[in-house]
């Protein structure tokens, strides 16, 4: 199935592409998830009168995500405080809300889907790198540092 991409989607193309795709996953992701519309003659037309729009929407929300990191980039690292027990191992974990919530105490809103751990679940005391993303071309890495509650 030939579909025409609305936006950049990581390892198929670039906005305004047209791609062949499996009809499942056009059917049940791209096209409801409004990224990829089918590409017959009548929206092929539609979308060149369209293109420029979307370019700068597109890049618009680049601007807004690279100023985003441009702030995660300042803090560089982040320091949550946990009970810990014996041989520095933490009582549960610290996952992606403990560091939103730390996030977000320091003034910073960030999303759940912006935040990647690489590792899992911190386990351990000490210092992780952790992935912000809000942007499939923007991608900047912090320091998130667990020390033992008293």
């Amino acid at each position: 199935m030939e579909v025409i991409l609305l936006s950049k989607i990581k390892k198929l193309g670039d906005s305004g592409a047209i791609v062949h795709v499996k009809s499942g996953y056009a059917r049940n992701f791209l096209i409801p998830k409004g990224k990829a519309i089918l590409a017959s003659k009548k929206n092929i037309e539609s979308f060149e009168a369209q293109r420029v729009e979307l370019e700068k929407e597109n890049i618009s929300k680049l601007l807004i995500a690279q100023s985003r990191a441009e702030k995660i980039k300042t803090i560089k690292s982040i320091t949550i405080p946990s009970k810990v027990g014996k041989e520095g191992k933490i009582f549960g974990s610290i996952g992606i809300r403990n560091i939103i919530k730390e996030m977000n105490l320091l003034g910073i809103k960030v999303n759940k889907k912006e935040i990647k751990l690489p590792n899992g679940v911190l386990r351990q005391v000490g210092e992780h790198k952790v992935i912000f993303q809000p942007h499939n071309e923007v991608c900047e890495y912090f320091i998130v540092n667990i020390i033992s509650k008293k």
